[in-house]
């Protein structure tokens, strides 16, 4: 590896910060540009929580005034309380070394959660140490955004060679993916002011929060479904066979494996079982993820509007999905954006985790307009035949593409999820607000 490789490498992770510590402070900004006096002022704060527990990150700085204080005044009677501050700080400290945790951490974090739920993060930990190993406490840092940790694993000794299995509470407050830094464990023993960690390495956890949503009790589909006869060669699913039609003599090149026994011997000859092709029907569902970019000093009034929107947008689809994989239906899934998403699923339940895996993945487009949906994905939504289509708002764009869908000779339905008020789309379209499907109150579509 050259020393250009390297430098961009560990350049990226120094202004990247700690995993440990997340902080919007070093994001990347229009141009990717990051400060580098930001990231190690986050660095230096960083280890220093990591370090001291909260008390001790109180008294280090009045302790280091005492002391600059005293020697400057040598005569003060301050001077006293420096110095037994100082010997408690270095008998904390030795102590805390000697008794130092060397555990063996396993950590269990679920693959996927749903928005809004709580859920459990399962530690396993083992005293590699002939010492018992105190006040445990584990990945008691910052997350990021979107989950709150509501307890934390905890315990107050670790016998010598014993292995304890603790729990962490953690709600999940909005939509996406966590990377979830490795495993740290902190022991505060014997003051509580020093915090000695002990780190397994390896790979963070990743967390998948896929969109909450309400399960709908019926749907008006387009008119131009198409049957796909190869829907069931092409469509994963469980415990999938032909349709039963009925029973008949034995021919010659049939299948022995689908002779009728028990109709066999009443009859005294053979009889064989015959079976039907079965068809399935076949949706595309358009995901609409553009979002307009909003203008810095306007960032605080339309950010929270804007992204309700959407997330509405992704949890009607989620009970769209849901409802047509339970039923007779093949669904192609186009999530718009830079990179035009698309996935296939049928009447299993890997695909539709596949599904909500994408959905909870998908990221925020302020780049590219609905419209912008290459010729080439019409087209291929066209020999399907219908279209489901989950607009945020309605403008000229967005018409467009309703108007090139239907130059296709798509069936279309469009659902708008926005303000009602200030929306004028035609009448054949049916607009809900965010709370409308937050609440639950869409339930027929």
């Amino acid at each position: 590896m050259s020393i250009t490789t390297l430098y961009a490498k560990y350049r990226d992770k120094f202004l990247d910060g700690p995993e440990w510590h997340h902080t919007q402070a070093l994001e990347k900004r229009p141009g990717n540009y990051r400060s580098v006096t930001a990231a190690a002022i986050i660095w230096l704060l960083s280890f220093y929580y990591r370090v001291f527990t909260v008390p001790a990150q109180f008294l280090v700085p009045v302790t280091c005034i005492l002391v600059f204080y005293s020697i400057l005044a040598w005569n003060s009677p301050m001077r006293m309380v420096a110095v037994v501050l100082f010997i408690i700080f270095l008998v904390d400290f030795v102590f805390a070394l000697i008794f130092r945790p060397k555990l063996k951490i396993t950590r269990h974090v679920p693959r996927r959660v749903r928005n809004g739920s709580t859920f459990l993060i399962r530690y396993e930990l083992q005293n590699l140490r002939r010492l018992s190993t105190w006040d445990v406490e584990l990945d008691n840092y910052r997350l990021r955004p979107g989950l709150k940790v509501k307890s934390y694993a905890s315990t107050g000794v670790i016998p010598p060679k014993e292995k304890i299995e603790l729990t962490a509470e953690v709600e999940a407050l909005s939509r996406g993916k966590y990377d979830i830094f490795s495993p740290i464990a902190d022991s505060r023993f014997p003051l509580g002011l020093f915090k000695m960690s002990r780190r397994q390495k390896g790979s963070p956890d990743v967390l998948l929060v896929y969109p909450s949503f309400h399960e709908l009790l019926s749907l008006d589909l387009p008119v131009a479904l198409r049957f796909q006869k190869e829907g069931d060669s092409r469509v994963s699913k469980v415990g999938e066979s032909l349709d039963f039609f009925g029973n008949r003599e034995f021919r010659e090149d049939d299948d022995p494996r689908h002779i009728d026994w028990t109709g066999s011997a009443r009859t005294g000859e053979l009889i064989i079982k015959e079976f039907q092709q079965e068809y399935l029907s076949r949706i595309a569902i358009i995901v609409d993820t553009y979002v307009p970019p909003i203008n810095s000093f306007q960032f605080s009034f339309g950010k929270k509007q804007s992204f309700a929107e959407l997330e509405a947008s992704l949890s009607l689809t989620s009970a769209l999905i849901d409802y047509l994989t339970r039923g007779e239906y093949v669904v192609d899934i186009f999530a718009t954006g830079l990179d035009v998403y698309h996935f296939k699923a049928g009447r299993h339940l890997s695909c539709f985790d596949d599904i909500m895996d994408i959905l909870a993945s998908l990221e925020i487009n302020h780049q590219l307009p609905i419209n912008e949906i290459s010729s080439s994905v019409i087209e291929e939504i066209s020999s399907i035949g219908s279209v489901v289509v989950l607009l945020q708002g309605w403008d000229k764009e967005r018409e467009k593409l309703i108007a090139r869908l239907n130059n296709y000779g798509i069936a279309t339905k469009v659902i708008i999820i926005g303000d009602k008020e200030k929306i004028s789309s035609p009448s054949n379209i049916k607009v809900y607000s965010a709370e409308d499907v937050k609440k639950g109150r869409v339930v027929k579509l």
